[in-house]
C-alpha cells in the first residue's frame, strides 16, 4: 500500500502542511534542523515518495523536460536518436530534471501530442529534434502556447529569437576548403547531397563562399555535383571528373555528403593507381564523414563523429541552462568540430600506385 503524506506526518506528530513543506523544500516553510532531519528520516523509513502531479500543482513545476520528435525510417536514425536520448538524459539529470520522450510517425501526431502535454502542464520545457520542415511548425506552436523550448536546426533567418543548436556547416566547409588550398590546389570539386534541406544548402554555401574568398573566383559549376547516399551515384560523379583532360581534372575534393562519397572517390583513384595524399602534388580531400569511417588507401582530413548525440553533448548545455534556470546565453549556438586526420588502412592503391 502506498505511503501517504498523512502517514509521515503522523509518524513525526507534525501537521501535513509542515511535512509537505519540508519534503518539497519550500523556501517559505520554517522548521528547525532537528525537525527537518526527523521528517526526512521518517520519509525514508516509510518509503514515502511525493506525488509528481501533486508537487507540480503545488510549485508550478514538474522538473521534467520532454523530447518530442517525428520518427524517421532507417537504422542510422534509430541509433542516432538512442544516443540523443542518452545525452539529454545525462545533462538533465545533472540539473535535477527527468527526460520524457515522445515520438510519432506523422507530423500531425507530434503537434497533437504537444497540445496535449501543454494542456496537461506535463513538462516545464520541450526539446524539438528533426528536420526543419517538421520542427518549424512545432516551434511555432510552442511559441503560441508560451512554452520554452530548445530546437535543433537552422531557423536563424525566420526565427532568430528561438534557442536553437546545430553544426556550423558553413564553417566546416570553410575549413575543408582551406585545408586543400593550403596544399596548393585550385581545381577543387564539391560532392554533396541532392536534398534541399537547410543543412545541405548551408554546406554547399560554405564551399562556394570559401572558394570565392580563398581563390578569388567562383567555383566552376562542372566541379559541383550531388548524389544520393549510395555507391553507384557517387561513383558516377567522381568518374566524370577524373575522366576530364588532365589540365581540367580536379585535383582536390571537398566532401559534403556521406561515407559512400569517400568510398567512391578512393575506388576511382585506385583504379588509376592513385591514392589520396596530404602532400602537395597529389590528389587531396577533406570533408564530413559518419561513424565507422576508415580510408582504405591514402590520407585525408575529415570531420568524424558529427552525429546528433555529439551535437547535443557539445552544444546544448548553455541553452538548457537558459531555458531551465533563466541564465541568458546566446540563443543561436553553432558547433564547429575539429577537422582531423581520417583513420586509414594505408593499403597500396595498385601497381605503381601512390599510396
Amino acid at each position: 500500500m502506498r505511503t501517504r503524506l498523512k502517514d509521515v506526518a503522523e509518524r513525526v506528530q507534525l501537521s501535513p502542511a509542515l511535512v509537505s513543506g519540508v519534503l518539497n523544500g519550500r523556501a517559505n516553510v520554517w522548521a528547525s534542523e532537528d525537525t527537518r532531519a526527523r521528517v526526512l528520516e521518517a520519509a525514508r523509513e516509510l518509503n514515502y515518495h511525493p506525488s509528481t502531479a501533486a508537487k507540480a500543482l503545488s510549485n508550478g513545476r514538474t522538473n521534467t523536460v520532454a523530447l518530442v520528435y517525428r520518427r524517421l525510417s532507417g537504422t542510422a536514425y534509430r541509433l542516432a536518436y538512442t544516443g540523443l536520448v542518452d545525452a539529454f538524459s545525462e545533462q538533465l539529470q545533472a540539473r535535477g530534471y527527468d527526460l520524457m520522450v515522445s515520438n510519432f510517425a506523422t507530423e500531425e501526431e507530434v503537434l497533437a501530442q504537444i497540445r496535449r502535454m501543454a494542456n496537461a502542464h506535463a513538462c516545464d520545457a520541450m526539446i524539438l529534434w528533426g528536420r526543419e520542415a517538421d520542427t518549424e511548425p512545432q516551434g511555432e506552436l510552442l511559441d503560441s502556447l508560451n512554452i520554452p523550448f530548445l530546437v535543433k536546426g537552422r531557423h536563424e533567418k525566420k526565427h532568430p529569437e528561438w534557442r536553437q543548436i546545430d553544426f556550423d556547416h558553413e564553417g566546416m566547409m570553410r575549413q575543408a576548403v582551406e585545408q586543400v588550398v593550403s596544399l596548393g590546389h585550385r581545381r577543387i570539386a564539391y560532392l554533396g547531397f541532392p536534398l534541399e534541406e537547410a543543412f545541405v544548402r548551408a554546406l554547399r554555401r560554405g564551399y562556394v563562399e570559401a572558394h570565392e574568398r580563398l581563390l578569388g573566383f567562383a567555383p566552376d559549376v562542372q566541379y559541383m555535383d550531388s548524389s544520393e547516399d549510395d555507391l553507384e551515384g557517387n561513383s558516377q560523379c567522381v568518374e566524370q571528373w577524373l575522366s576530364l583532360p588532365e589540365d581540367q581534372r580536379p585535383t582536390a575534393f571537398v566532401i559534403g555528403s556521406g561515407n559512400y562519397a569517400w568510398h567512391a572517390l578512393e575506388a576511382s583513384l585506385a583504379r588509376r593507381g592513385h591514392a589520396l595524399s596530404q602532400q602537395p602534388g597529389g590528389y587531396s580531400a577533406a570533408g564530413i564523414a559518419s561513424y565507422y569511417f576508415t580510408l582504405s588507401f591514402g590520407e585525408a582530413m575529415a570531420y568524424q563523429g558529427i552525429e546528433i548525440d555529439n551535437l547535443a553533448q557539445q552544444a546544448s548545455p548553455g541553452l538548457l541552462d537558459a531555458i531551465l534556470c533563466g541564465h541568458e546565453e546566446h540563443r543561436i549556438v553553432r558547433f564547429l568540430p575539429s577537422l582531423t586526420p581520417a583513420p586509414t588502412l594505408g593499403l597500396n592503391a595498385g601497381p605503381g600506385g601512390q599510396a
